[in-house]
């Protein structure tokens, strides 16, 4: 991890406890189980989008406004900025929700992406604008997430990843560089800027 330059957090999950629930309103919207949400979206009827974008966007506004921060996402963001490093915010959810949560808890980053704004992950392509922003390699970044997702994005970019255990029971996925324990573990892992 010498050569990481930036460092590229998920949202839900990484550095917040979210109530949201994604089973719930994959009820809500009718969309079958298991099935990845913004794809789903992306794909119904034009009244069908409009219908399960308002379902989804209620549920993310309201955990928005009631989630918590992670222990350590404040102190280790601050740090890797302290120590010359870029940081960056890569969600699936909504700029509106990204307002909210970084007005709540005063989070700084040198960048963030929405949904609105790229790709969604596991596309690459949200990794490689954020890379590109900042005029470094792919490479040089590393992502880190809670989620399968999150790991893909990383990887199919040529990016670092770590993967955060956060949620219980669920494995570290093998396209994982690193698994943390927690995010103070980064810390160790990510060296500064010389």
């Amino acid at each position: 991890m010498l050569n990481v330059k930036a460092v590229v957090f998920d949202m839900d999950g990484t550095l917040t406890d979210s109530p949201l629930d994604f089973d719930l309103i994959r009820a809500e919207c009718g969309i079958p189980q298991g099935r990845p949400i913004l794809e789903f979206l992306r794909e119904a009827p034009e009244a069908e989008r409009e219908r399960i974008g308002g379902i989804l966007d209620r549920h993310e506004q309201r955990a928005a406004e009631s989630c918590t921060l992670r222990e350590g996402a404040r102190e280790v963001t601050e740090e890797l900025l302290r120590r010359g490093l870029k940081t960056a915010l890569l969600t699936r959810n909504s700029a509106h929700s990204v307002r909210t949560v970084l007005e709540r808890f005063g989070l700084r980053f040198d960048c963030w992406l929405s949904r609105e704004t790229a790709e969604p992950k596991p596309s690459p392509q949200p990794v490689l604008n954020i890379a590109q922003s900042f005029g470094l390699k792919p490479a040089e970044l590393l992502i880190v997430g809670d989620y399968i997702f999150d790991m893909q994005a990383g990887r199919a970019a040529g990016a670092r990843t770590a993967f955060v255990k956060t949620r219980s029971g669920i494995a570290a996925p093998a396209e994982a560089d690193v698994v943390l324990e927690n995010l103070h573990e980064l810390l160790t892992v990510v060296p500064g800027v010389t």
